[in-house]
């Protein structure tokens, strides 16, 4: 079974089939009800999600703000609430949210049918490719992988 992130990224792309990559995300939030307001947060802010609003840091580049995004749309997508942690208790489910969300993020931006395609090009080609910064590429070929991906990764490797 794939984890609700994969899932949820996986509707968005059946839901869209022509997209084109890099995403537009702004677009694709539109069409899922979010409208994306570019907004003069101060650093370490990048993004906040309100009900059906994401506020973006106007001083990200494009690859960042494609990130921060997918990232809050995965909020929207998948958790209810404003994700604001004001107990210590809340933390373990902002954590697992937070992962949640940039696990959707990834998936959304790099769907599986076309990081396939292309997967044996350079960290730095992907990230140009798909429009996204070369970390979040990383986490995608290693810890965000399914266990299918994963597993046919390697027969190609062995092959």
């Amino acid at each position: 079974m794939r984890p609700l992130a994969v899932e949820m990224a996986r509707r968005v792309h059946r839901q869209h089939p022509r997209l084109r990559f890099p995403l537009d995300m702004d677009a694709l939030a539109a069409a899922q009800g979010c409208i994306c307001v570019d907004w003069p947060f101060l650093d370490p802010v990048r993004e906040v999600k309100h009900l059906r609003w994401i506020g973006i840091a106007q001083w990200l580049d494009g690859r960042e703000r494609r990130r921060h995004v997918a990232h809050a749309l995965g909020h929207h997508l998948m958790h209810a609430g404003n994700q604001l942690s004001f107990r210590h208790w809340q933390k373990v489910t902002q954590l697992k949210q937070e992962r949640q969300a940039e696990q959707f993020a990834a998936h959304l931006l790099m769907p599986e049918e076309e990081l396939s395609r292309v997967r044996r090009l350079p960290v730095w080609e992907l990230a140009e490719y798909f429009g996204v910064p070369e970390d979040l590429v990383w986490h995608r070929l290693t810890r965000f992988a399914t266990e299918d991906e994963l597993a046919r990764w390697q027969m190609d490797e062995a092959d």
